[in-house]
């Protein structure tokens, strides 16, 4: 079995790709990919069984890449959520302290969660962009100044022989939710979530309050609800739901008949376990 994971090693992703191996039994190759378009479409290619990349995180929000892809690139189901939570941790050479630290690097994304501790800790630190935590790391381990530190995980320091001089830096509590895709989805278990998207069928008054009645007069658990643009025109969105049950049970099926019929388009994400 192969499971791709947007790479490079050292990364979060990484983290919680060796979080599920720990679930699946035989033997399992973890094969890293540059993008998230390299990945998703390795798996609907066949080349690869499975995928787990990010779809949302509590601090940034929704992943766009990814659901974008879901709804117009690919032909893949969740078949398995993780949400793991993020810790960042400063790392530098052996022998450079706090003090000697001069300049940081990570990606945009982690600079600006680690921002309290930057400006309390190293206020007078310059700050430096890197494509990934593990590129960063890296560069931090390779390059000829000794004061550059990087932010990433555990693993990348580990990797890359580096100390963890400050440890889960993070401005708040941070956490991802990561999705497994497959070509199929997750048999029944009876404690299960169901992921969509819809748009609707005309831009008018109570559009998207006629579909979602189907799901509230139904008693369907709504836990999420989302609209990002469909790139088509402007004001012209697509609606990503998230409910419990799976897409089997009578009353899910019969919300999604009813659904189908009053959207212009739908399209099931998947059905799995719900953690």
């Amino acid at each position: 079995m192969k499971v791709g994971y947007l790479g490079p090693e050292g990364t979060n992703s990484e983290e919680a790709s060796r979080l599920y191996l720990k679930k699946l039994e035989g033997k399992v190759d973890l094969i890293p990919a540059s993008t998230f378009h390299d990945v998703l479409s390795a798996v609907n290619r066949g080349k690869i069984d499975e995928a787990i990349v990010p779809i949302e995180n509590s601090i940034e929000g929704t992943i766009g890449l990814v659901t974008d892809m879901l709804v117009k690139d690919v032909d893949l189901k969740i078949r398995q959520e993780l949400v793991v939570p993020i810790y960042h941790y400063l790392m530098a050479r052996k022998g450079v302290s706090l003090r000697g630290i001069r300049n940081v690097i990570s990606n945009p994304q982690i600079l600006d969660q680690c921002k309290d501790f930057l400006r309390k800790r190293l206020p007078k630190a310059r700050l430096h962009l890197a494509y990934s935590s593990a590129e960063a790391a890296k560069q931090a381990a390779t390059c000829l100044d000794p004061t550059l530190a990087a932010i990433g995980t555990a693993a990348s320091a580990k990797l890359y022989g580096l100390k963890i001089v400050a440890s889960k830096i993070n401005v708040r509590e941070n956490k991802t939710r990561f999705v497994v895709l497959a070509k199929k989805d997750h048999p029944r278990t009876g404690r299960d979530k169901t992921s969509i998207v819809f748009s609707t069928s005309k831009d008018r008054p109570g559009a998207l309050h006629d579909i979602l009645a189907e799901i509230a007069i139904r008693n369907i658990n709504l836990t999420k609800i989302e609209s990002r643009p469909s790139k088509k025109a402007l004001g012209d969105y697509f609606f990503f739901a998230d409910m419990h049950g799976h897409r089997q049970d009578p009353v899910i099926a019969d919300a999604l008949f009813e659904i189908k019929r009053k959207a212009s388009f739908l399209k099931l994400l998947g059905s799995y376990p719900r953690v």
